[in-house]
């Protein structure tokens, strides 16, 4: 279906061996899921093993016509998550144009034979859209004329949704961002992640975590560090999108000893190690519409700094997390102070995250699904 499939914050997944096995998906009667991916992703395998324990079948989509003439049925749900993937050529902007005509032209023939189409709005555009914004611009409207639903992931996002790309309220549909306890390993203890780290008990640290690209702010959370009280550190792991992204944020980080820079993807089971040595985790992102790292870090009981921006104005209160204008030069590094001056208890935000259940994040397809089929 895709060329690279995007991949959330880790690698694995451990489906509950309780759960109900899924039938199979080709042969199953009734309407199914037609998935944009299905798998490949944290996000997309826990929310289909969600809809699969309840007895719907979700199979795997491939974006051409002749694998729609012979799938699609009448009721199904095509489900498309990062819309670009089925556009964007990387080298090429006349095949992108290409596949620009023909997703347009494979959803209405998909829909002509019956299907309804949703796609879940992880992010307004692209991040990193650059001189290809104008067809992502018009790969939006293609999709938000056709679909049938748009799925967001908060009241903020739905808000933004409505304004930015025209869709009106009765196509969307709200549903949280899921949770992640009991989904990674969460064994060790502060003290042993610390000391496994070499950080020691004195020093307030700060954690970014999570795909290094340049809209998530790297640049502007060095230069707040810098400006932080001590004793403090600043760790920064995850896989860099370039190497010349990489060179940049080494550059900044300069001599700096407090900081530790971790350019490499973090393994699920060392997501612990990061997450439970830290004090707080910081998402300094320049524009997010969602963000499944803040709901990985108020999974561990981690407080959250980030942006007053989308769906994290409904996902961080005042008791799991500190929230800045990012309109403001000053924000970030007086959300730095703010949060370390703060005392936050592990088990409210634990319980807070445990709000957001994939069983409500499922609920709208489940309903879509067994919606009367208008003709």
């Amino acid at each position: 279906m895709q060329t690279q499939t995007p991949r959330a914050i880790g690698s694995g997944f451990r489906l509950d061996s309780q759960r109900p096995q899924a039938r199979d998906a080709s042969s199953a009667a009734g309407p199914r899921i037609l998935a944009f991916p299905k798998g490949g992703n944290d996000y997309t395998e826990r929310l289909y093993a969600e809809v699969q324990a309840r007895g719907i079948a979700v199979l795997q989509g491939e974006w051409s016509r002749s694998w729609l003439a012979r799938n699609v049925r009448p009721g199904d749900v095509i489900h498309i998550h990062w819309l670009s993937f089925l556009y964007v050529h990387a080298r090429s902007s006349a095949r992108t144009t290409a596949r620009l005509a023909k997703l347009y032209t494979l959803l209405r023939f998909a829909k002509a034979r019956g299907a309804r189409i949703v796609w879940t709005a992880h992010n307004l555009y692209p991040h990193d859209g650059g001189r290809a914004r104008a067809n992502h611009r018009i790969g939006r409207k293609i999709i938000t004329s056709l679909a049938d639903y748009v799925c967001v992931h908060g009241e903020s996002a739905a808000a933004i949704v409505t304004r930015e790309l025209h869709v009106p309220e009765s196509r969307l549909r709200i549903a949280h961002h899921g949770h992640w306890l009991g989904h990674y390993p969460n064994e060790m203890t502060r003290a042993e992640s610390r000391t496994r780290l070499d950080v020691g008990n004195e020093p307030f640290v700060y954690l970014f975590v999570g795909r290094c690209r340049p809209y998530k702010g790297l640049e502007d959370l060095i230069e707040a560090f810098i400006a932080a009280p001590r004793p403090a550190k600043l760790i920064i792991a995850g896989k860099f999108s370039s190497q010349e992204y990489l060179e940049e944020i080494r550059s900044r980080i300069g001599g700096q000893s407090d900081i530790e820079l971790v350019a490499r993807s973090i393994a699920d089971d060392e997501l612990q190690l990061y997450l439970n040595a830290a004090d707080c985790v910081v998402l300094p992102y320049r524009a997010v519409l969602t963000s499944g790292t803040a709901m990985l870090a108020l999974s561990f009981g981690r407080p959250v700094v980030a942006p007053d921006l989308g769906a994290l104005r409904d996902h961080v209160n005042s008791r799991c997390g500190v929230l800045y204008s990012p309109d403001e030069a000053t924000g970030l590094a007086a959300a730095l102070r703010e949060v370390r001056a703060r005392r936050f208890n592990s088990g409210v935000i634990l319980q807070h995250a445990r709000r957001f259940s994939w069983e409500q994040l499922a609920a709208p397809l489940l309903d879509i699904l067994h919606e009367p089929r208008t003709q």
